[in-house]
C-alpha cells in the first residue's frame, strides 16, 4: 500500500493501534473464556450495581446500564456509574460495586473504592493491575482480570463483555434471556468480524474512511437519543483522545428544551461544525420524530451537508451498539492520521497525572 495513509500510519502509528482496533471482536471471546475460568459463585447476586470508573474505565459501565435498560430478561437491574472521588449515598449493603480501572491506578477510582469497602460487603475489581489489584489481593476481594498492554480506551471489548458475561454466569440475569443474549453476544461477534475488514483498510468502500474525511477540520456535535446516548459518549472520547480534536454533545430530548435555541449566536459560527444524529430503531417514537425535525429546525444555521446520520439496522440491540461503536473507533483513528498525530499518545492527560501525583 503505497499512498498518504499508509505513510501517515508509518509515521503516526508508531504504537500499531490499527492492529488494536482490528483485532476488537477477539476480545470478546477472550472475555468469555476469562469468565468462565473464575470460581463459582464469586458474585452474589443484587439488582443494584455501581460501577465506578473514569475515562475509558467507565464506558463500559455506560453501555452496559445502557443495554440492561433496554434488555429484557435484564431491565430489573438498577445499574449506576460513577465517575467521582465520592461515593454516593445509593449505596449500600445491598449494593454490588464494580471498581472499574484498566490500570489499577486511577486516583478517582481508588478513592470512591475504599469508601464503599465501608459501606457494602459486596465488592469486585475489574482492572489489569497496578494499587486496585494489589489492595484487592490483600483484602481478599473478588478481581475480573483484564489483559494488559493496552490503552484503556483500546481494551472496551474486553472490559464491558467481562462484565456482560459475568452477569450471565451469576444469575443476575432472568433465566429466560440467556438464550437471547448468547445469540446477541456471538452476532455481534461475527457483524464486528465482517466489519473488520471494511473499517481497516483504505479504500473509497470504507466508511469509517470517508466518514473522518468529511469530519476532518470541523467542530463535532453529537445529539443522541436516550438508547445511544453511551455510544455517543463514546464517539465523542475517541475523538478526543485518539484523533485530539474537539467534539462535544447532548442528548434528546432534552437538547429540544434548552440547547436547540442556542444555535443562533454568534453569527457564523455554526458553519465550522459537523453534527452526527444517533438514533436507534427502537427509539420512542416522538424522539424519533424529534431527530426527525432536527436538521429542519436548525436550517437557519446549520446546513443540510453538516449533518451525518448513524443508526444501526440490525436485529439486535448489543449488535446495533457496538456496530456504531466499532465504526466510531475507526472513525477517530483514521482522523487521528488526517490530523497527523498518533492516535495512541494521550500527552496532555499524561501531564496532567504528572502534575496531580507531585502535589
Amino acid at each position: 500500500m503505497h499512498t498518504p495513509f499508509a505513510a501517515a500510519l508509518r509515521q503516526y502509528d508508531r504504537s500499531n493501534m490499527h492492529a488494536v482496533l482490528r483485532d476488537f471482536p477477539q476480545q470478546i471471546l477472550h472475555a468469555q473464556r476469562t469468565v468462565e475460568a473464575l470460581p463459582p459463585r464469586l458474585l452474589p447476586r443484587t439488582r443494584h450495581i455501581v460501577v465506578l470508573g473514569m475515562g475509558g474505565s467507565a464506558i463500559a459501565g455506560e453501555l452496559l446500564r445502557t443495554y440492561a435498560q433496554w434488555t429484557p430478561g435484564a431491565d430489573h437491574l438498577r445499574i449506576h456509574v460513577v465517575r467521582d472521588y465520592t461515593l454516593p449515598p445509593v449505596v449500600n449493603r445491598s449494593t454490588l460495586v464494580i471498581a472499574s480501572s484498566y490500570s489499577g491506578n486511577t486516583e478517582e477510582t481508588l478513592e470512591a473504592f475504599e469508601q464503599a469497602r465501608t459501606r457494602t460487603p459486596h465488592l469486585v475489581c475489574l482492572t489489569s493491575g497496578g494499587e486496585l489489584s494489589a489492595r484487592a489481593q490483600a483484602l481478599g476481594i473478588p478481581i475480573l482480570p483484564l489483559p494488559s498492554g493496552y490503552q484503556p480506551r483500546c481494551a472496551l471489548g474486553f472490559s464491558f463483555f467481562t462484565l456482560l458475561f459475568a452477569l450471565l454466569r451469576y444469575g443476575y440475569l432472568r433465566r429466560f434471556s440467556h438464550e437471547r443474549i448468547s445469540a446477541a453476544i456471538r452476532a455481534t461477534f461475527e457483524r464486528l468480524c465482517a466489519l473488520a475488514e471494511s473499517f481497516s483498510v483504505e479504500s473509497s468502500a470504507n466508511p469509517a474512511l470517508q466518514l473522518a474525511s468529511t469530519l476532518h477540520g470541523h467542530v463535532l456535535i453529537t445529539y443522541a437519543s436516550p438508547r445511544t446516548e453511551a455510544v455517543a459518549l463514546r464517539w465523542r472520547q475517541q475523538f478526543q483522545e485518539n484523533a485530539k480534536h474537539a467534539a462535544f454533545g447532548n442528548v434528546l430530548p432534552e437538547m429540544n428544551h434548552n440547547e436547540l435555541n442556542g444555535w443562533q449566536f454568534p453569527s457564523g459560527f455554526a458553519s465550522s461544525v459537523r453534527v452526527l444524529l444517533f438514533s436507534d430503531p427502537e427509539d420512542h417514537p416522538r424522539v424519533q420524530l424529534r431527530v426527525e425535525l432536527l436538521p429542519r429546525l436548525l436550517s437557519g444555521s446549520i446546513p443540510e451537508h453538516a449533518y451525518h446520520r448513524l443508526r444501526s439496522s440490525q436485529p439486535d440491540f448489543l449488535t446495533r451498539m457496538f456496530e456504531l461503536i466499532y465504526l466510531g473507533d475507526w472513525t477517530s483513528y483514521w482522523l487521528a492520521l488526517l490530523n497527523g498525530v498518533d492516535p495512541t499518545e494521550i500527552p496532555l492527560i499524561l501531564r496532567l497525572k504528572s502534575e496531580l501525583h507531585a502535589r
